[in-house]
């Protein structure tokens, strides 16, 4: 029979280390000797290149995107918006949880005790809306095109980030009621941070709602998005009245720039959908089943999907490198000394910034004729 958890924290309902059974002779031997696990150094180590990975990759994205004047669009706000969020993330919560996995208990108070967890929650309920905002400009884009560019810009997606930051601190409030310290016993007296409820349906409930307002809600409401966009990708921008080349020829090329940002959209989200769906799905089960018993090869799944979650903050960078060639030449030109080849000033990626533009200009000059 295994007792209550090692490390019981739970962070948006993932737990660190699940406590080993006592025995006789531990307590003879000392109790305050408890055994150094695999995980103990292992998870750590993988925390440490998670951090370093993503606060280098978050912070060359914010830096290219706030240098750069072309870069400033509306989708390029949000994507800063979301690296935002990954760094805080990274340096306020990853931290504190890799110190759960060699440390027997909770050592830096209750104060942080609801902090670590309340801003943890706090990024990741960001992170999802803002992924939902996203996925919401992108569908606006394509199925309205050229209403879309009168109304998407820098200065509009600036004030929706906020909202985002407003609504995610209220969905997080509950995090502040429950979170506190506990004792517990592990190979001794030790301190727990973790979510303690008045009753079990209590906690169902509060689960159930984080379950809802961080990760299925978000995953529809993107679904139903990219349901229309779908539907919309092939249909022509807009009919010129002339057949003249050159509107034709911006607007393929406008399709062809707003497939490949949709493209990467797309990954980002399938991303986060895949690397917090284990955790999600995890923390239910353990939840609802009437017959979930905590053992070693639960505590190893859940281990390996609390690491898949946190992984998450340090691989939109790299997507963003791979597919975004936007930022690709944005960052060959903040970092010329990395690249063999230098980036004209010219560039596809200015010219590819101004493209929408050039074919509105393109359009309304071309009904203004036909008019007179």
């Amino acid at each position: 029979q295994f007792p209550s958890c090692h490390n019981p924290v739970r962070i948006n309902g993932s737990e660190a280390n699940f406590s080993l059974p006592r025995h006789r002779e531990d307590e003879e031997e000392g109790a305050d000797r408890h055994p150094f696990l695999t995980d103990a150094w292992l998870v750590p180590l993988f925390f440490s290149l998670i951090m370093l990975v993503g606060l280098v990759g978050n912070s060359l994205v914010i830096y290219v995107i706030s240098k750069h004047r072309q870069m400033r669009t509306a989708t390029n706000f949000y994507i800063a918006n979301l690296a935002a969020t990954d760094i805080i993330f990274l340096v306020c919560c990853v931290p504190f949880t890799a110190t759960l996995y060699p440390l027997p208990g909770w050592i830096f108070g209750n104060f942080m005790c609801k902090f670590v967890a309340f801003l943890q929650q706090v990024t990741v309920q960001a992170t999802c809306i803002t992924l939902t905002a996203m996925s919401g400009d992108r569908c606006y884009v394509t199925v309205y095109p050229l209403k879309s560019l009168r109304h998407r810009t820098p200065r509009v997606a600036m004030i929706v980030s906020i909202c985002i930051w407003i609504g995610s601190f209220m969905l997080s409030s509950p995090i502040l009621i429950y979170q506190r310290i506990e004792e517990g016993y592990w190979y001794g007296p030790r301190q727990y941070c973790m979510e303690r409820f008045p009753s079990k349906t209590h906690e169902r409930a509060f689960i159930l709602y984080q379950f809802i307002a961080a990760y299925l809600l978000p995953v529809l409401t993107i679904s139903f998005c990219y349901t229309l966009m779908v539907k919309r990708v092939g249909q022509p921008t807009v009919e010129p009245v002339d057949n003249n080349y050159q509107v034709h020829l911006l607007s393929e090329r406008t399709i062809s720039i707003r497939s490949k940002v949709s493209k990467m959209v797309v990954v980002i989200v399938l991303l986060f959908a895949v690397c917090w769906g284990p955790i999600q799905i995890f923390v239910l089960f353990q939840s609802f089943h009437p017959n979930y018993e905590a053992n070693y090869a639960t505590y190893k799944i859940k281990t390996w999907a609390n690491c898949m979650s946190y992984a998450n903050s340090s691989v939109n960078p790299i997507v963003y490198g791979f597919m975004g060639a936007t930022f690709q030449k944005s960052f060959r030109k903040t970092f010329p000394f990395l690249f063999r080849h230098k980036v004209r000033d010219g560039s596809t990626a200015s010219r590819t910034a101004n493209a929408e533009i050039k074919f509105v200009a393109a359009v309304e000059g071309n009904n203004n004729n036909a008019a007179n």
